[in-house]
């Protein structure tokens, strides 16, 4: 049987309306923001998801050696959370594998004194990405660029000693 739709119904339209809103704001959730500094001793890589071929990016040379003496910690995110599992950190080089267990695309920035020091690109859901940075001794703040995530609390006070 065909739906008839009255003319003086008007939920039909604000039902249109309400779905493209919705559409537009999910589509503003997975978009990817955030930038590259290229950090001085700042590598990452990433997997979109765990099946897909992994992406490579590297910034300046030196890394290698710091990758091979880090330390390796997992930063877990999740939808507006993220969470180390260290609740302390010395200074030194580190290893970070980030782990995306949200629904939406993530990412990990590394920030120090306002400056962005090293960051993945955007990861998957399911995915993850490895970032290697080295801390000195002093309060960092890691959080996602992506969108408004760092807003709505996807950010973390890190004290390095």
């Amino acid at each position: 049987m065909p739906v008839r739709i009255d003319p003086r119904d008007r939920t039909f339209p604000r039902l249109a309306r309400g779905v493209a809103v919705l559409a537009l704001g999910l589509g503003a959730l997975t978009a990817c923001g955030g930038d590259d500094d290229g950090a001085a001793a700042a590598t990452s890589s990433s997997s979109e998801a765990p099946s897909s071929s992994a992406a490579t990016e590297s910034s300046a040379a030196g890394s290698s050696s710091a990758a091979a003496e880090a330390e390796a910690i997992t930063a877990t995110e999740a939808d507006f959370t993220i969470t180390l599992d260290e609740d302390t950190l010395a200074a030194g080089a580190y290893e970070i594998t980030v782990v995306n267990n949200g629904r939406a695309n993530h990412d990990l920035v590394v920030e120090q004194d306002g400056n962005d020091i090293a960051g993945t690109d955007a990861i998957a859901p399911g995915g993850s990405a490895t970032l290697t940075v080295t801390l000195e001794p002093g309060e960092y703040v890691f959080y996602c660029s992506v969108g408004n995530h760092r807003a709505m609390g996807m950010e973390l006070t890190v004290q390095v000693t």
